[in-house]
Formats: C-alpha cells, sequence, structure tokens
C-alpha cells in the first residue's frame, strides 16, 4: 500500500466533492463552510490562498486536507479534514502525513481547527495526529441530531506535537 499527497488539480475537484457527498460527511469536513454546491467547491477549491492536499492510498483518492492562512501576517492554518469512509481504518496514518507534508512544504508553524463536540471520531483523529486541546467555544454549531447549538473544540497541531504523536504511533506497533 502506498500513501502519497498532493495539491490537487482543478479536474479532481469534482471526485474529491462526490466522494465527501458519497460519504454524506459535508458535516464532519467542515461544519463552518457546510455542505456547498459544485459550483461554490470548484470556486472554493480554485481559491488561491486556499491549499486543498489530496492524499491518495495506490493512486486513489482516500482523503483531504484543505488549510487556509489565519490572516496574511500569520504562520498559522485553519485546516479541515476528512478521510474517507472506506479509509477510515488508516486516517490517523493518512493524517500524520499530510501534517508532516504541510509543516516541510509550507511556512506554517501550526494548524488548527474547530471540532464539535459532538464529533468525537474527528476529535480521535485529530488527538492522534498531534492536535491538542486548546479551548472550547460554546454552541459554535447548530448539531441537526441534537436540534441545538454545540460547543466545539479548539485544537491546534505544531511540528513538536505532530512529532510527539508520531513516536507515540511508533510504540503502538
Amino acid at each position: 500500500m502506498e500513501i502519497t499527497y498532493r495539491i490537487i488539480q482543478p479536474a479532481e475537484y469534482n471526485i474529491f466533492y462526490k466522494l465527501i457527498n458519497q460519504d454524506d460527511s459535508w458535516w464532519a469536513f467542515s461544519p463552518s463552510l457546510g455542505q456547498l454546491s459544485a459550483c461554490d467547491w470548484n470556486a472554493y477549491c480554485g481559491n488561491e490562498n486556499v491549499l486543498s492536499l489530496g492524499c491518495f492510498v495506490d493512486n486513489a483518492p482516500a482523503g483531504l486536507l484543505q488549510g487556509i492562512a489565519f490572516s496574511d501576517a500569520s504562520r498559522a492554518m485553519r485546516i479541515a479534514v476528512i478521510a474517507f469512509r472506506e479509509y477510515a481504518k488508516i486516517a490517523p496514518v493518512m493524517m500524520r502525513g499530510a501534517a508532516d507534508w504541510v509543516f516541510a512544504s509550507i511556512d506554517c508553524a501550526c494548524m488548527f481547527g474547530e471540532v464539535p463536540s459532538t464529533n468525537r471520531h474527528v476529535m480521535n483523529l485529530l488527538q492522534k495526529t498531534g492536535f491538542e486541546k486548546q479551548g472550547s467555544i460554546p454552541e459554535l454549531y447548530w448539531s441537526d441530531a441534537k436540534q441545538k447549538f454545540v460547543n466545539a473544540s479548539i485544537v491546534v497541531c505544531t511540528p513538536e506535537s505532530l512529532r510527539k504523536a508520531k513516536s507515540d504511533a511508533d510504540l503502538d506497533i
């Protein structure tokens, strides 16, 4: 099994769009964006300020990390991530590889995101990747399942926390 990473090209935007829809995973991928139309998705992916890093397993699309700089005067990147259902078992390995790629390829001091409190799977994945909970924001996201606003955890990954997560993963082997 070969896992590779590369910036996805415009001809691939719709492939990833269809996979996110197929998994019905907009709520997990990016609750702040919500479900986008194909046209809006293509425009978002094509924005020069958005990194769309595809993860491929044996050349098949397996996941996506999207990031955007917090501001022009910042080295922090706000991210959204997804591992498609078929690859869920290797999601921590894929995500650690994507984080490695970001830190090695971009002048980025940290990646951060917000995770709805109801999304334990993504929180677990991010913690295995080196993201650490830094705090919470009360009632940040609407939960259709709970029919109320839910809190979100703020998570941050640095090169140091990624190294620790990789070291911990090596001990689990």
